[in-house]
């Protein structure tokens, strides 16, 4: 009696004791929305009358954003520099000088269609938006046009000043355009741009056969991130608790020595054999033992059918088993492979302490089951008698 309490404490103070195994943990990267200031300078051209090279005048850039998402941004920014164009009879330059006020939506068609990856360098965006055009300085085109009327040459003759302004002047504009970036760092990108700006016709002076004026900037920049782009998470993959079975303690008693009284002999009664009680086999070819969400620890509610199992291979030293086990869809599938091994090994083990040789016993884990399946089938091991 007394060795029965002394292993009963000594079962319960392992099993309070029992802690899991530590957690594995792995380290993933997340894109993390930042702010960025993105200045840029290049060229500008305008549709007119003139060589394409004469058209070309400098424009620059300065804009600050927000990427939002690794796909979807927005920045607002200025604009401008200088706009050229040409006369053509007599042939003459005029040059006046802008500002415009630019609201851009951002679009990343390498993380649209490709998702975002931490070690990608190159992204490649599309962008629209709208803007607001201050024009200024077209001293030059008023003056050609009091040369010309001085002169008495025909307005059609000279290409026109049909729309001419003066002072400073507002213009509403649409923008389209794209770009490519390259990162030399996780916060600093080098980029190229073009961007296509529609304007009114009268935004240089004269009367267009399109009726509206394209202004084109060629520009190069970089951009610079007010902050961390990324996030580094640590995700924790738990492992199954494993139960270390106290060794019994054997208490050592030693026997009084008493003196032998003299018996007389009797003869001995005569002692029937009593027949071994028949095993009884378990009712199913294949019997399943559940486990609960995301554990490998074997419940005590199942450890009847451990026992069934383990009584019938005793019994039956022919006989051989296989232990799948399964887990279900939640979570990702290399984790819930390993946790339906970790269970088919957990009765494995369960089994062994019981008696039954480890060699009779072949263990597998098959991962994930359908959602057709029934739900308590997909945390459960099943356990097949073969030959």
């Amino acid at each position: 009696m007394k060795q029965k309490i002394i292993m009963m404490l000594m079962m319960a103070v392992a099993l309070v004791g029992a802690t899991p195994a530590q957690a594995q943990t792995r380290d993933s990267v997340a894109f993390k929305p930042h702010w960025f200031v993105q200045p840029q300078v290049g060229v500008g051209y305008h549709v007119g009358e003139a060589k394409f090279s004469k058209l070309l005048s400098p424009a620059a850039a300065l804009s600050v954003g927000r990427q939002f998402t690794p796909v979807f941004g927005l920045r607002l920014g200025a604009s401008g520099w200088e706009g050229r164009n040409w006369q053509t009879h007599p042939v003459a330059e005029y040059k006046w000088n802008y500002v415009q006020a630019n609201l851009d939506a951002t679009v990343s068609l390498t993380n649209l269609i490709w998702g975002w990856n931490p070690k990608r360098k190159w992204n490649v965006y599309g962008l629209a938006g709208i803007g607001m055009n201050v024009g200024f300085n077209n001293d030059d085109a008023v003056a050609l046009k009091a040369i010309n009327e001085s002169t008495g040459i025909p307005a059609l003759q000279n290409g026109g000043f049909e729309k001419l302004w003066d002072g400073t002047k507002l213009f509403p504009a649409g923008r389209l355009g794209g770009g490519v970036e390259f990162d030399v760092s996780e916060r600093v990108a080098l980029g190229l741009e073009y961007n296509a700006n529609i304007l009114p016709d009268k935004w240089n002076s004269k009367k267009g056969k399109d009726k509206v004026d394209w202004q084109q900037n060629l520009l190069f920049g970089v951009k610079i991130a007010l902050g961390k782009t990324r996030k580094h998470i640590k995700i924790e993959e738990p492992q199954p608790v494993v139960v270390e079975e106290p060794t019994p303690v054997v208490e050592e008693t030693k026997a009084k020595v008493e003196p032998k009284p003299v018996v007389k002999e009797e003869p001995k009664p005569v002692v029937e054999e009593k027949k071994p009680e028949p095993v009884v086999e378990p009712a199913m070819s294949e019997v399943k033992v559940y486990f609960g969400f995301n554990s490998a620890r074997l419940q005590a509610s199942e450890e009847s059918k451990i026992d069934e199992i383990a009584n019938y291979m005793k019994a039956h030293p022919d006989k051989n088993l296989t232990v799948t086990g399964w887990a279900s869809r939640t979570g990702k599938w290399e984790y819930n492979k390993k946790l339906s091994l970790w269970r088919a090994n957990a009765v494995k083990k369960a089994l062994v302490a019981r008696g039954v040789d480890a060699s009779r016993i072949k263990t597998e884990g098959k991962g994930e089951r359908g959602k057709g399946d029934n739900r308590e089938d997909r945390a459960a091991v099943a356990i097949t008698i073969g030959k």
